[in-house]
């Protein structure tokens, strides 16, 4: 037990822990930030590779190291953590969170274009806005964090506009995790969703080119055995698949299959039936 009026920590292992000062010393100062510095003591090895991650949750600091395998954890009970660091606001207004409506006729023929129709959950329309489709944002848990919207007016700027529910969870990637030891990363929304719905493996979509710390956290703790990464086939998605392939091997243990498919194509160009052809499924 901590002291009365102390700071709690235990770590999320029995056998071992993170030094809590550590932690404590670099902790992140907002709110769902997370930081990634050299695990000093780590029992690994001497980390020069900025393997220790530290994020600040509201219950406190969550620690996780890529090289020993080492969990922490620093909790407040007595609120004085809070008052260390600056606390961002976590809800977005109303003013912010796009109002759902049933899909227009523009939307459908959108998603008929890439071979989906508005049956499924995650797509719905915008009141007042009948020119947008609005689109799931879902956790690895299959849990609503926010909305993208997509403009269907053509050569729109910008084509896509996020919106979340949690500050904490600004920045993460949208997930179609069904179980499968497989995941392919895509770049955009539609083509994971495609991918999951066609060959039934997991499937990502960054919404960007790059792999966030929160997401490469993710896929670690998902414990996956094969990972494909296929990225639009311009020159930002060729370079980002590039340096996704080498922050994966970095980061992953070394028995996990990690690939690149380099395709013309956006996966959700392709048919029901090319996917399957081209998505390894075992």
């Amino acid at each position: 037990m901590p002291p009365k009026g102390g700071i709690a920590f235990c770590a999320l292992r029995k056998t071992k822990m993170i030094d809590r000062a550590l932690i404590l010393k670099n902790a992140p100062k907002t709110m769902g930030e997370q930081v990634h510095v050299n695990h000093v003591g780590c029992e690994a090895g001497i980390d020069k590779k900025k393997r220790l991650y530290i994020k600040r949750t509201e219950k406190g600091l969550v620690a996780y190291c890529h090289h020993c395998n080492d969990k922490g954890f620093a909790g407040d009970l007595t609120g004085r953590l809070s008052t260390w660091f600056h606390t961002e606001e976590t809800s977005v207004t109303k003013n912010t969170i796009p109002e759902l409506c049933e899909m227009t006729m523009d939307g459908k023929l959108w998603l008929a274009k890439y071979y989906c129709d508005d049956t499924f959950r995650v797509f719905n329309g915008v009141k007042g806005q009948p020119k947008k489709l609005s689109l799931d944002l879902l956790d690895a848990e299959g849990s609503l964090i926010g909305y993208q919207l997509r403009n269907l007016i053509p050569d729109a700027i910008p084509k896509y506009s996020t919106h979340f529910f949690e500050q904490n969870n600004r920045g993460d990637s949208s997930w179609f995790h069904n179980g499968s030891k497989i995941l392919v990363i895509t770049e955009d929304y539609l083509s994971a969703f495609r991918i999951s719905q066609d060959t039934k493996v997991s499937s990502v979509a960054l919404l960007r080119t790059t792999i966030s710390d929160t997401t490469l956290i993710q896929i670690a703790e998902l414990n996956f055995e094969h990972i494909w990464i296929w990225l639009d086939p311009d020159r930002a998605g060729v370079e980002g698949a590039t340096k996704a392939e080498h922050k994966l091997r970095h980061y992953l243990p070394q028995e996990t299959s990690i690939h690149k498919i380099a395709m013309d194509r956006e996966p959700k160009q392709c048919t029901p039936l090319q996917l399957i052809a081209i998505v390894p499924t075992t």
